[in-house]
């Protein structure tokens, strides 16, 4: 009978075993990579920073050539702005996997990011040599070689990329600016209004477009772009009234004046601008009140000899030739290198 017993207690035992067998998952135990990778990503969920970086280089301890661990730990990084330790983690994947797309990808963007021209380039064109796929990669080398003022590498790749993505605006605006940079003014206009048909609220655009045009001296259109972008919120702070008044001084003086007077008002006797305005009566032919701006900058500072000698040549053209000519011969005595204007046909 005893011996029933104990073959039927032993008959259990196994098959309570063979039970358990069948029922059990797998699951990580504390020596493994897995389970420490299980305990940074808890961690990281509850938004305890420390322990999880204890936590992923500790199941980096038990399996360094875990490609998700890795993965895992650079996205912690990336999103702690540890650029260059996510960088980190790429890099060491890539030297042991050279085409992993999301690897070799985030190198790319992470160098970007962070404004490694050089690295961008490197590890730009190593993609490109492995065919690995890149959004917006000629952009990000476009701007790479942009910053190293390779314009000629710039502009091919960016162009590249514009047709691509045609309504990519940082595209298009880069690659206005390596034209300017090329003097290449009317290209560069070509590729900002393109922009602007994507994005007819762009006032940035329309003021580099009013701006582009005044570097060419073609005031009536760039007095055109800057009130366009002053329409669409443009702040009119003073650079912009600045430049919309000296532009509008080039056919409508009265108007420039009275948008250059709004700068006055907070830049009082700025030499610039009123020798600007002075300049702008004498050529249209008002010689007295050129006469009364040089004069009055001479006033504000009486080391500017120059506009003493322009106020007699005003006078002088608008009819008071003795006293004009005894300003002038006062200014060349004060600085005799102003003798050699006489001998210009035009002074301005």
């Amino acid at each position: 009978m005893k011996l029933l017993i104990i073959i039927f207690n032993l008959l259990f035992i196994f098959c309570s075993a063979s039970n358990a067998k069948n029922t059990i998952t797998y699951s990580y135990n504390s020596d493994s990579a897995g389970f420490y990778l299980s305990k940074a990503q808890e961690s990281r969920s509850a938004r305890k920073i420390w322990d999880a970086e204890k936590y992923y280089k500790k199941a980096l301890e038990f399996n360094s050539n875990e490609e998700e661990i890795r993965l895992d730990f650079a996205l912690y990084y990336i999103e702690q702005r540890k650029y260059a330790l996510a960088l980190q983690q790429y890099s060491l994947i890539v030297a042991k996997n050279p085409n992993h797309v999301t690897a070799v990808t985030k190198q790319v963007e992470l160098s970007f990011s962070m404004r490694k021209w050089v690295d961008v380039i490197k590890y730009g064109e190593e993609a490109q040599s492995k065919g690995i796929k890149i959004e917006k990669l000629n952009y990000m080398l476009g701007k790479s070689y942009y910053e190293d003022e390779n314009y000629g590498k710039a502009r091919k790749l960016l162009t590249e990329q514009f047709k691509e993505t045609p309504t990519h605006r940082e595209t298009v605006t880069l690659l206005g600016a390596v034209y300017v940079e090329m003097s290449m003014y009317n290209d560069a206009i070509a590729m900002y209004q393109k922009a602007i048909e994507s994005n007819p609220k762009d006032f940035e655009l329309m003021y580099e477009i009013g701006l582009l045009h005044s570097a060419q001296h073609n005031e009536r259109e760039a007095v055109k772009y800057f009130e366009m972008a002053a329409a669409n919120g443009m702040k009119q702070d003073l650079a912009f009234l600045e430049n919309l008044g000296m532009a509008y001084l080039s056919f409508d003086i009265p108007k420039g004046v009275e948008v250059l007077n709004k700068v006055l008002e907070k830049k009082p006797g700025d030499v610039e601008i009123l020798n600007q305005i002075a300049q702008a009566y004498y050529k249209s032919g008002n010689f007295l009140v050129a006469y009364q701006l040089f004069f009055k900058m001479f006033e504000n500072d009486t080391k500017n000899v120059k506009a003493l000698y322009m106020a007699g040549v005003a006078l002088i053209k608008s009819g008071d030739k003795t006293k004009g000519s005894q300003m002038c011969d006062k200014a060349i005595a004060m600085d005799p290198k102003l003798g050699e204007l006489k001998s210009q046909k035009s002074i301005l």
